[in-house]
C-alpha cells in the first residue's frame, strides 16, 4: 500500500528526469550533489485543509532545489533560469494535474543562492510547488 503522496512524488521525479541535458535527479538526498546540474526533491510533509465524511483534502508542497556549475556567474546564472523554466514545463507544463493524481499544482516561492566559496562559480534555486489533492477519508493510499 502506498499513500498517494508518495506516488505524486514519483511523478514529479519521473517528469524530472526527462529535462533534457540534467546530470542528476535524487529524491530526499542527504548528501550534496555529485554531479551538476542537478534537481533534488524534497517532501516537506503535508496539511490536511479540508475533511469530509470520506475524503480528505490535502495541501502538500514538495521543494525542487536545482544546483548548477560553471566557468563564470552570469553563465551560471543563465543555466540556472534555463533549468528553472524546464523544471516548470516539465512538471506542469502539459498536465497540471500529474496525470490525474492532484487537483492542482502551482508554482509557489523561489529562491535563489550562491556558492560563495565553491571551488567553481555555482547557484541554486529552491522552488516550493504547492499542490492539493484528495485521498479516502482514513486511507490515503486511494482517491477520494
Amino acid at each position: 500500500m502506498t499513500a498517494r503522496r508518495a506516488a505524486i512524488v514519483a511523478e514529479i521525479e519521473r517528469r524530472l528526469r526527462l529535462v533534457p541535458g540534467i546530470a542528476e535527479v535524487e529524491v530526499m538526498p542527504s548528501t550534496d550533489p555529485m554531479a551538476f546540474p542537478a534537481f533534488h526533491l524534497f517532501d516537506d510533509g503535508h496539511d490536511p485543509i479540508e475533511a469530509q465524511a470520506s475524503a480528505t483534502m490535502i495541501g502538500l508542497t514538495p521543494r525542487l532545489e536545482a544546483y548548477f556549475e560553471s566557468d563564470g556567474g552570469a553563465e551560471t546564472y543563465a543555466q540556472l533560469n534555463a533549468f528553472y523554466a524546464a523544471a516548470v514545463f516539465a512538471v506542469m507544463g502539459e498536465d497540471d494535474q500529474l496525470d490525474g493524481l492532484v487537483e492542482t499544482i502551482d508554482e509557489g516561492r523561489m529562491a535563489i543562492g550562491v556558492a560563495p566559496l565553491a571551488s567553481a562559480p555555482r547557484m541554486y534555486f529552491a522552488l516550493d510547488l504547492p499542490i492539493t489533492f484528495a485521498a479516502r477519508r482514513g486511507d490515503p493510499s486511494q482517491p477520494a
